[in-house]
């Protein structure tokens, strides 16, 4: 007879799938996403045809890059909130069932299998440009998900055992944290002192050398699963590896278990936290403030009928930001300008695509997405559309010096001259606005559909907007020459987006008229 807890489990999937029958609106998404993994991986073999690849210890070296930082995000968690491998329904029906703990959290563990799997989804749509420029074959780029899938995953559940072991106990939680930024600072040191003694041999090259020692693939998880990978495009054993992430893995349970803690009211407030933040991005709160905030000035002098919107905006940016730019922006910045280093040889157009596409889906609303859930935004007494570009102003400024730090150093790293920054800085920044009148436009029509179905409406329509604009730069920029082909195609996509975008905002002009639209 099968147990309670493999019944449990084998039944969430069986009714997983289930749902996908009941509500058409997630089949649709389940299958869009299917088509792209199989549209990514056709247009990669498609493009393999000869070429001459760059070299595969930069993959090897960007993978363990990556790797590592997702490793320390995630485990960074385990000092506030720690990791988020049960839900409020586990601590409901499975925490108080006649179940021994060890077998609870071998519960939970396969389930935080399969959240990991979908965040590494990402991973399968990078075949394309990964495969044209480092010539992997879709076995390789299945180990650079599995890798990924394994970081997240142990990541999460160091988070937990840290969490468990320091929740009560402040003074072990410094201690545990300063030897975490210890062995971080280590770990750049290190890596910052090789490039500066071997900047002779160029900074990529030394940085490559550098991720691919022994000393950086000794690093806890992040530099393990690095090593594992590396012997898929490499004659490195990935044995070492493996068995040091296991062995993690069977520390990390064994510890759990043996404590004498009751872990479960350690992680019962890990769940209800996260349940809140749940339910409170379903209401529209779409920010959940964390344990500090800076709170500095209070009140605004400033602003009057719509206009306060937008000041009320730029408290509220101060206390969360850096700069103006959130974490998150910083973190996809870092990312770009990383990738730019190894994508050189593929051209400016290359790496603008590639920040693009993230923009696609980092590019929000702002802080207006809140302000529709509440009801002064519709119950100040001031024309819609004037509430509707009072509340988008906020994100003007944010947009245009996330793409100066983006394509500023980028456009040194290409040899490229002032007036082509200056055209991927306002390029960059008219898809800003592009992305956003498109989130507009879905806002407006299909705010009560459901999310997987919104997220398609959302990319087909950012199909549709930004199609004119890619299409003349190609024209342009293959017939006409003003200081080079790539300041006309960039210019090109700005001087078009930008009319697109704020056509779409004056046809989109009432959405603040009734509340009944956006819920």
């Amino acid at each position: 007879m099968m147990g309670a807890l493999p019944y449990l489990y084998l039944t969430r999937i069986k009714n997983g799938i289930k749902e996908l029958v009941k509500k058409p609106a997630r089949l649709i998404y389940v299958l869009f996403l299917v088509a792209l993994v199989i549209f990514s991986l056709t247009v990669g073999d498609a493009g393999k045809g000869g070429a001459d690849f760059r070299d595969p210890a930069e993959l090897a070296a960007m993978a363990t890059a990556l790797y590592i930082v997702m490793f320390l995000l995630t485990t960074q968690n385990g000092f506030s909130r720690g990791g988020s491998i049960f839900t409020m329904s586990d601590v409901n029906l499975v925490f108080p069932a006649p179940f021994r703990p060890s077998r609870v959290l071998f519960y939970g563990l396969f389930r935080q299998i399969n959240t990991s799997l979908l965040l590494g989804l990402v991973i399968l749509f990078q075949y394309g440009w990964l495969s044209r420029t480092y010539g992997i074959s879709s076995i390789v780029l299945f180990s650079l998900f599995l890798g990924y899938v394994a970081t997240v995953f142990l990541g999460q559940i160091t988070a937990m055992a840290i969490y468990v072991f320091t929740s009560s106990d402040e003074a072990m939680r410094n201690r545990i944290q300063a030897i975490f930024y210890l062995l971080t600072g280590l770990l750049a040191l290190y890596i910052g002192l090789y490039v500066w003694q071997h900047v002779g041999e160029g900074i990529l090259s030394a940085a490559v050398t550098a991720a691919n020692s022994l000393v950086v693939r000794c690093f806890p998880v992040g530099g393990w699963l690095g090593w594992a990978f590396a012997a898929s495009i490499s004659k490195a054993g990935f044995v070492p590896g493996l068995l040091a992430s296991l062995a993690w893995l069977a520390l990390l349970v064994w510890l759990i278990n043996s404590s004498n803690r009751d872990w479960y009211e350690d992680v019962l407030k890990t769940a209800e936290l996260t349940q809140s933040i749940a339910a409170a991005q379903r209401e529209g709160n779409l920010e959940v403030a964390p344990e500090k905030v800076r709170v500095g000035k209070t009140g605004f002098d400033k602003g009057w009928g719509a206009d306060a919107f937008y000041y009320k905006h730029k408290i509220e940016n101060r206390r969360g930001n850096i700069f103006l730019l959130s974490r998150n922006s910083l973190l996809y910045a870092v990312l770009f300008i990383v990738v730019a280093l190894f994508m050189r040889e593929g051209g400016i157009l290359g790496v603008f695509s590639f920040v693009t596409y993230f923009q696609l889906f980092s590019t929000a609303l702002g802080r207006v997405n809140k302000e529709l859930t509440r009801p002064f935004i519709y119950l100040v007494p001031e024309p819609p559309f004037a509430k509707l570009l009072h509340n988008l102003r906020e994100m003007l400024p944010a947009a245009l010096v996330e793409a100066s730090v983006i394509f500023i150093p980028i456009g040194i790293i290409f040899d490229l001259n002032g007036y082509e920054i200056c055209a991927c800085i306002l390029a960059r920044f008219s898809f800003s606005l592009l992305f956003t009148a498109g989130r507009i436009i879905v806002n407006r029509f299909w705010s009560g559909a459901s999310k997987a179905l919104t997220f398609v409406f959302y990319l087909i329509v950012m199909v549709i907007l930004s199609a004119p604009g890619v299409v003349l730069a190609m024209v342009t920029g293959s017939n006409l020459v003003l200081i080079s082909q790539n300041f006309v195609m960039f210019l090109t996509m700005a001087v078009v987006n930008i009319p697109v975008s704020l056509l779409v905002l004056f046809l989109c002009r009432n959405m603040l008229q009734y509340a009944e639209l956006n819920y």
